[in-house]
């Protein structure tokens, strides 16, 4: 049986370096960020501590997630996580970078932060849509001295004009985050009642609920099964292919049921978890028996990469043929998969 072609729905070039931490909200997201990571990577698979803790460069990321794993593409997420790391967390240059060195792999989220002056986030996201960004990634809500400020997916003030600009560009993909608070912060922001408008509102554009299944998920069902441009991007809930299997058969069914096959994305968090972890759970992973929504070869694929590809308008055998010819899959033809952790450790002096 072949394998499904794998686009890997959300992943980051980290920076979980101390010095990139803002005080105690930085370090606590930075625990909760590393506790899933011993967790869903098996003995040998899992980094030490002072590992992890490392400012991922675009080059080694890319190579652990096209040497080291069966993934074909990544969906590079840049981050505005400005209350907890200096630099957001994953910074638009990496993506920038990744876009522009390796554009038949790479699709790029810029990130907006919503919390700056109108001005200042439409100029920031004018230049990244300029710098070949294909979609734009927004977080809702921000740590403030104890207390979490957020703001809506239906204001016409603060995301309407992010979405209009968007368009302007033929941007038709924004991802949000909700569903899932890290650190000591409010879920006020991780509701997802604020979505529909948005969606009915600008008919035209995808909208991706990224962290679907770990809150909500009744409303995220409705919201799949209501509006056709609303879909579900499971990053880290995917996780409980490895962590719960029969609660991640639990979230396909619900999702499945409310919007098809065809609403939901296949997203890692690499490199948190090792990508091949993540790629071998779900290409292992069935539905239980009886189960009217059965994993078949096409509907794993829709999952796998299929979906995502469809958002953004990529012909998936067209991709197939040309990627053939480079040196990622070059590499892995001849050579299979390198090593988990190869390239980060490889790349860290005194390794």
């Amino acid at each position: 049986m072949s394998r499904p072609f794998v686009i890997d729905g959300v992943c980051h070039p980290y920076n979980f370096a101390q010095e990139n931490l803002n005080g105690r909200f930085g370090r606590i997201f930075n625990d909760v960020m590393h506790s899933f990571h011993p967790l869903v990577n098996p003995p040998g698979r899992a980094l030490s501590r002072e590992e992890w803790e490392r400012d991922w460069q675009p080059q080694e990321f890319i190579e652990t997630m096209l040497l080291e794993s069966w993934t074909d593409m990544c969906a590079v997420h840049s981050t505005p996580i400005y209350d907890a790391y200096a630099d957001g967390l994953v910074t638009n240059e990496k993506g920038a970078w990744l876009k522009e060195r390796y554009p038949d792999r790479v699709i790029w989220y810029t990130c907006a932060d919503l919390f700056d002056e109108r001005d200042k986030v439409l100029r920031t996201l004018e230049e990244n849509l300029d710098r070949g960004a294909d979609g734009v990634k927004l977080y809702p809500s921000r740590y403030v001295d104890g207390f979490t400020e957020s703001w809506r997916m239906d204001s016409r003030e603060i995301a309407f004009p992010v979405f209009e600009l968007a368009q302007r560009y033929g941007v038709r993909n924004v991802a949000v985050h909700k569903a899932l608070p890290i650190g000591p912060i409010s879920s006020e922001g991780m509701l997802v009642d604020d979505i529909s408008a948005a969606a009915n509102c600008f008919p035209d554009m995808n909208f991706q609920i990224v962290h679907a299944g770990f809150m909500f998920v009744e409303e995220t069902s409705m919201l799949l099964r209501n509006h056709p441009n609303i879909y579900a991007t499971m990053e880290a809930s995917m996780l409980f292919t490895i962590l719960d299997p029969p609660h991640q058969a639990k979230l396909f069914g619900e999702f499945f049921a409310a919007g098809g096959f065809e609403k939901v994305i296949y997203a890692s968090a690499a490199v948190n978890p090792h990508p091949q972890v993540v790629v071998d759970a779900l290409t292992a992973f069935q539905m239980p028996e009886g189960s009217p929504f059965q994993l078949s070869a096409d509907t794993r694929a829709l999952v796998m990469g299929g979906n995502l590809a469809r958002l953004h308008g990529i012909d998936l055998e067209a991709r197939k043929n040309k990627l053939a010819q480079d040196s990622f899959e070059q590499h892995r033809q001849s050579n299979g998969l390198l090593e988990p952790w190869t390239c980060v450790r490889r790349s860290t002096p005194n390794e």
